[in-house]
């Protein structure tokens, strides 16, 4: 695209507000709570077009306006401070259609249509660094299309991400060649023998590399009315009693073992304690565990009566001798939900070899953050047990997210969630076992899960494929800043 064909698109595209309305339309089930995946390739097409054919100030407004409102819509939650982030989010979206509409017109050819995936990765990545995580990513619309996900076990998300938006690119660099062959096809030449290398490599990983190991039954268990009881305890300070809760335990954990599993852990909050209770219910699972010779996983929120930040949020995990291994602490909280009450853990996360391979624990919001969950992907983790808790309108998404850190990894996961979409999965994302809370009365899941986990490149060089987008986005910036000066 160049700078003469800009200006001559901008001033006769007659159908440019058409192409927002469609974008708009796209955008509000390209993400968030009605995802459809197709839509996520498609509106950063008809978005990118309307900006490219406005004058810049006018098209990113109105694309500004379009993403703060499409945002509100598709994503909720049950805080105000969801609004703001989606706002934010807004916000920062139109930055990557800034750098292009500023920039790809002094680009010809291919070079023109890498400008905005390049700058699009950057600002995920760069965003992702912050306090909600890779809440956003486009990437992570694509769950269920196995092939094509398997490539974050090279790139991590932003692979997935660069090709979405590199497409949309493509596709308008096509556009604005009213389709002439001759001057379109080497950049899509280029485009798809490299989705068609991505799509082969998908395949391949899953068709000949398929996990092969034993197993191991797991049974993860949710509790039901917690929510209303946290929300309770912290409107009145009142926690449910001791003794119903450790019937609840003992019950449970006694149902899951009659399945045969060799490991039961519980959803994140399940037990709801005061300061003062937490060693003695402890010892009481430790004899459960003991008993029923079985690793033992608990998800404790744990409320001491001072006020301000006076809660925990905490796994412990107690082997089959009733030893307490691990009590770790949620290191990410939740914005607004937990950050002002609940004590942040230090973000060392736990890892223990057993008969059935190395397990390792993070809580929920933990799994929203890959450079996270790599430091036990690059230890060598097979089975990664995550107790976790949402809410209706961010279910299935939360979870389906979270499948994306067990193939970055080469890891099995299981995500006990409770009031949303408890799964079981191999290191390849396959679903071995799931169970929705909102559809089933069924406090337990249980999943046979693969003992042994495989490599992965991801999980070795890390986000390595993100900084060269960030540097090849400087170089383009540089490049185009010394054309402007040479004229």
């Amino acid at each position: 695209m160049t700078g003469k064909g800009s200006e001559t698109t901008t001033n006769t595209d007659r159908w440019s507000y058409f192409w927002l309305a469609i974008g708009s339309i796209l955008y509000v089930f390209g993400n968030g709570r009605w995802i459809n995946p197709l839509a996520t390739w498609l509106w950063p097409i008809f978005m990118l077009r309307f900006i490219r054919t406005q004058k810049p100030l006018r098209g990113l407004i109105l694309a500004g306006v379009v993403f703060i409102a499409g945002n509100i819509i598709s994503w909720q939650g049950p805080h105000f401070i969801f609004i703001i982030i989606a706002a934010i989010m807004g916000l920062i979206i139109v930055l990557p259609f800034l750098v292009d509409r500023l920039i790809a017109s002094r680009f010809e050819g291919f070079l023109s249509t890498l400008v905005f995936p390049l700058a699009w990765t950057s600002m995920e990545y760069i965003y992702s660094l912050g306090p909600v995580g890779t809440w956003g990513s486009l990437a992570y619309t694509q769950y269920g299309n196995l092939p094509l996900m398997q490539i974050v076990s090279v790139t991590g998300i932003w692979g997935l991400g660069f090709l979405i938006t590199w497409f949309a690119s493509v596709a308008n660099s096509a556009w604005e060649h009213e389709l002439t062959w001759l001057k379109i096809r080497s950049v899509v030449g280029v485009y798809a023998c490299i989705m068609a290398l991505v799509l082969l490599f998908g395949g391949a990983r899953l068709t000949f590399f398929a996990p092969v190991s034993k197993t191991v039954r797991v049974a993860s268990i949710t509790t039901p009315d917690i929510l209303s009881q946290f929300r309770e305890l912290m409107k009145s300070r009142k926690l449910p009693p001791i003794d119903n809760t450790i019937y609840v335990l003992e019950n449970l954990s006694e149902q899951a073992v009659r399945s045969g599993a060799k490991m039961a852990f519980w959803q994140e909050y399940a037990a709801l304690l005061a300061k003062k209770d937490e060693e003695a219910f402890i010892d009481r699972a430790c004899k459960l565990a003991l008993q029923e010779k079985i690793y033992l996983m608990l998800g404790m929120g744990v409320f001491s009566p001072d006020p301000g930040v006076c809660a925990e949020n905490k796994v412990v995990l107690i082997d089959p001798s009733g030893k307490v291994i691990w009590k770790y602490l949620k290191h990410h909280l939740a914005p607004g939900l937990e950050a002002p009450y609940v004590i942040q853990g230090k973000g060392e996360m736990p890892l223990l070899d057993t008969p059935f391979g190395k397990i390792a624990s993070a809580i929920c919001f933990d799994l929203d953050f890959p450079s996270f969950i790599r430091q036990v992907g690059n230890a060598g983790a097979d089975l990664l047990l995550a107790p976790s808790f949402d809410w209706r309108e961010i279910t299935p998404l939360h979870t389906q997210m979270a499948t994306f850190r067990a193939i970055e990894n080469g890891f099995s996961m299981i995500r006990c969630t409770g009031e949303g979409l408890s799964i079981a999965v191999d290191p390849q994302g396959r679903t071995l076992a799931a169970v929705n809370y909102f559809t089933t009365d069924e406090p337990v899941m249980i999943s046979d899960v693969p003992v042994k986990g495989v490599t992965t490149m991801y999980s070795h060089i890390g986000d390595i494929f993100a900084w060269l987008c960030v540097a090849s986005l400087v170089i383009i910036f540089a490049r185009a800043l010394f054309r402007v000066k040479s004229h």
